[in-house]
């Protein structure tokens, strides 16, 4: 295999690829990435830790001599070409599948393994479910979501973002159980297609970070596993096997009282009131008053803070204290200029919404002894 690519191109390849090879492998294979060249003048890069793989498409700036494939440890060609001046990179690979690379600045000869040792990627099988939607629109509804989903490994599902296509809408849920967040996009398939799928973290990490730009992206469901086709590169995940939790119990149909906020407003607030939020206990007191919103918190070493935001309500005083972390990750994640909480008395959950917009963050209150 012979080919010469610009080394620009190629890091912009290789950087698609690089954060999926894990760090301590399984199988010395996985260190390295899957290289094709192909006598159409395109070259493939393809990495995976065996749970979710890359797989990357140059078809510019690149010249085929001889096709073929071999692999060769990711990270090592990612430091040569970094340390290389802008340029033509030349790969030779041989029989054994040594590499000599020839760069404007220096040489070097890599040691590869055989293409064949590489783990098989699962295709989708003929009967795979199939869904068109924007990349933009997808990565921003992981925005809006994947940060309420759970970290505790005991309870794996929870730690996955659901992706629910039923009813013609695309409906992603995240919840770690003291939270939930919610977010809609209407969507066309077949009834037929209608279908539950759980990405895992590092999925739902990965796609937050390959899926820049906007155009159509399709996705492939089947039984374990999901692939996001975006043309240039495609995506291969396992998913989460098990039932999630059925959300609709935790979403209030009802609340006592609604009041609409500024979303900018209300995050300086918190960020002012939480300086001396407690450290063991950490939560902020937001009490809702005619004409005004106030947010305090306390500390028994440092001290306390109030801060008091004038709002439109007429309603009765109600309050509940959160903990400031929760409801900063739902207002940072969202672009709307207000927000609007519904209220209930008691300890029942409150209802963060976005005017206009098919989002909702369901957050409970925390149960203090002392304020």
């Amino acid at each position: 295999m012979k080919f010469t690519v610009i080394r620009s191109r190629f890091l912009d390849l290789l950087s698609n690829v690089q954060s999926v090879v894990p760090s301590r492998p399984a199988l010395q294979i996985i260190s390295n990435a899957l290289i094709e060249a192909k006598e159409d003048g395109t070259l493939t890069l393809t990495a995976t830790d065996l749970d979710v793989t890359v797989r990357t498409t140059l078809a510019a700036d690149v010249k085929v001599d001889e096709p073929g494939q071999t692999t060769l440890p990711v990270r090592r060609i990612v430091e040569l070409l970094r340390m290389a001046p802008e340029g033509e990179i030349q790969f030779d690979v041989d029989g054994d599948d040594v590499a000599r690379v020839v760069t404007p600045a220096a040489k070097y000869r890599l040691i590869g393994l055989d293409a064949r040792e590489f783990p098989v990627i699962r295709e989708p099988a003929e009967e795979a479910k199939c869904f068109t939607l924007d990349r933009a629109i997808f990565r921003e509804m992981l925005r809006k979501t994947a940060y309420a989903a759970g970290t505790d490994e005991t309870r794996r599902i929870l730690t996955g973002v659901l992706l629910q296509f039923a009813d013609g809408k695309l409906t992603m849920v995240a919840t770690d159980g003291k939270r939930l967040a919610l977010v809609e996009q209407e969507l066309e398939f077949p009834p037929e297609s209608a279908c539950e799928m759980i990405l895992p973290p590092k999925a739902v990490s990965e796609l937050s970070r390959l899926l820049g730009g906007e155009g159509p992206m399709r996705v492939y469901g089947q039984t374990g596993q999901i692939l996001f086709d975006c043309g240039a590169f495609r995506f291969y995940s396992k998913l989460i096997e098990g039932v999630y939790a059925k959300y609709q119990a935790v979403i209030p149909t009802a609340c006592d009282e609604r009041v609409t906020l500024n979303r900018e407003e209300l995050i300086a607030s918190i960020q002012r009131v939480d300086i001396l939020s407690n450290d063991k206990v950490n939560s902020v007191r937001l009490a809702f008053a005619e004409g005004a919103l106030t947010l305090s918190a306390s500390n028994a070493e440092t001290g306390e803070a109030n801060d008091v935001l004038p709002i439109k309500y007429a309603g009765r005083p109600l309050s509940a204290a959160y903990n400031p972390d929760y409801l900063m990750d739902c207002l940072r994640n969202l672009d709307t200029d207000e927000v609007t909480f519904e209220l209930t008395e008691g300890h029942a959950p409150t209802v963060i919404k976005c005017p206009g917009v098919p989002f909702l963050y369901v957050i409970m209150p925390m149960r203090l002894a002392t304020v």
